[in-house]
């Protein structure tokens, strides 16, 4: 009590409000600071009325291209869906910088007719920066991207992600992070892995056929973008097109999940796993009921044995659980 009236007498009480008045303001920004800081998997670039998909994917080309983006390859999912694979050379350069960090490398720019309107979108690279664990920027052509096709809207997740929510990302316990992919398989080298991977995938196994493939310099890392189709032999349920009807319901669309991608380090073929992969461009989706990914409880074990497939390995045994 003595040490409380000598403060008194000492510091008027205005001017301790005052004080502790500004600490909770520097407080509050910086709370603020921090829940700014969180990202979501997609970027609405621009909306245009009407359902000319063709046409805007002229355009949004066209407008790339110019841009200095370089065109790997182009998906047709369906007529109301069409994803164009594009990669630059700032973000290979980053897409070299480490182990596995190839994922990172082709930006997927969907345009997608939906009641009434086209969307154009595509991945946040700062997103999956941050969920596949690279530490180099890719601030310069994120900027880029948006100054080309414009940066109307971030969505995906509502509450968005922090980078070490990122880092750490799995859907629920007991599912995989990034570093536990699906491990299709090793060949003796890497030339002897893309071989077996151009015979698969020239079959077209399990429905399976290549939109792209991108050397990464530098490295002996390869990166091939795939489609699986039900045209080329893939079973309906299995199909991009399947997971995109399934969950992909809300206003804006994620079209930019697909094509999937095989990666190649040395001999070594590896993807995503599914319940990661999807999970990270659904976050916020249901684990039951309607549009939810237990109507794709088979497809992330199908998946896996449709890839080693294609990279010329017998199929695993069953862990007896998918989602």
């Amino acid at each position: 009590m003595r040490a409380i009236h000598a403060l008194r007498g000492t510091i008027r009480v205005p001017a301790v409000l005052a004080f502790f008045g500004a600490c909770l303001l520097t407080l509050g920004t910086a709370a603020t600071a921090l829940a700014d800081d969180v990202y979501r998997p997609l970027v609405l670039a621009y909306t245009t009325s009407g359902s000319d998909v063709s046409g805007e994917v002229e355009a949004v080309r066209e407008r790339l291209e110019e841009a200095d983006f370089q065109t790997l390859g182009e998906y047709p999912v369906s007529d109301d869906r069409h994803v164009i694979v594009v990669t630059h050379d700032d973000l290979l350069a980053v897409a070299g910088s480490q182990d596995r960090a190839a994922y990172i490398a082709p930006i997927r720019v969907a345009v997608t007719a939906t009641n009434g309107e086209v969307q154009v979108s595509y991945n946040n690279l700062e997103y999956f920066r941050h969920a596949y664990r690279i530490d180099a920027s890719v601030s310069d052509v994120s900027a880029r991207l948006a100054d080309v096709l414009g940066d109307e809207q971030h969505f995906g997740s509502e509450d968005g992600m922090t980078p070490r929510e990122l880092q750490r990302y799995r859907y629920t316990f007991g599912m995989e992070r990034f570093n536990a992919p699906y491990d299709l398989g090793s060949h003796g080298s890497r030339s002897a892995a893309l071989e077996e991977l151009d015979t698969g995938l020239g079959e077209r196994r399990g429905g399976v056929s290549e939109i792209y493939r991108l050397d990464i310099p530098g490295t002996d890392a390869t990166l091939i973008g795939v489609a699986v189709r039900a045209e080329d032999g893939a079973e309906s349920e299995a199909t991009d097109l399947n997971t995109l009807e399934t969950i992909d319901v809300r206003e804006l669309r994620h079209t930019a999940y697909v094509p999937y991608e095989i990666l190649v380090e040395g001999g070594d073929i590896e993807a995503l796993h599914m319940r990661f992969r999807a999970a990270l461009h659904w976050p916020d989706l249901r684990m039951l009921g309607d549009h939810s990914f237990m109507q794709l409880r088979r497809v992330p074990g199908r998946l896996e044995d449709t890839l080693r497939e294609v990279a010329g390995f017998e199929e695993p045994e069953d862990d007896g659980f998918d989602w």
